[in-house]
């Protein structure tokens, strides 16, 4: 399994603290299919958002793709995340489950 992290940082409306469980709501709210996304966590920190992506994939460039994808039509959609930039994307790891 494979985790790719992507940051939301707040512009605009957006002022972070937000519920940890309503961003996780709202992401699962997005996910597509062929998204083919296995679990989704939410980091709630002081100054972003941090929404870790998870899937069975030994392509890690097309999970960077999708979990940019994936969090940035969940921005869109979503009045509470709408004002977030879709910022910092961190590396893809590979995890041992």
């Amino acid at each position: 399994m494979r985790l790719a992290m992507v940051s939301i940082l707040p512009a605009g409306d957006l002022v972070l603290p937000v519920s940890e469980a309503v961003v996780l709501d709202t992401v699962w709210a997005a996910v597509l299919p062929e998204d083919a996304v296995e679990h989704l966590s939410v980091r709630v920190l002081q100054c972003e958002i941090v929404v870790g992506v998870f899937a069975v994939t030994v392509d890690a460039e097309w999970l960077r793709a999708v979990a940019l994808n994936l969090v940035t039509r969940a921005c869109r959609m979503s009045p509470l995340l709408r004002d977030g930039i879709v910022g910092r994307h961190r590396n893809v790891a590979n995890l041992n489950l």
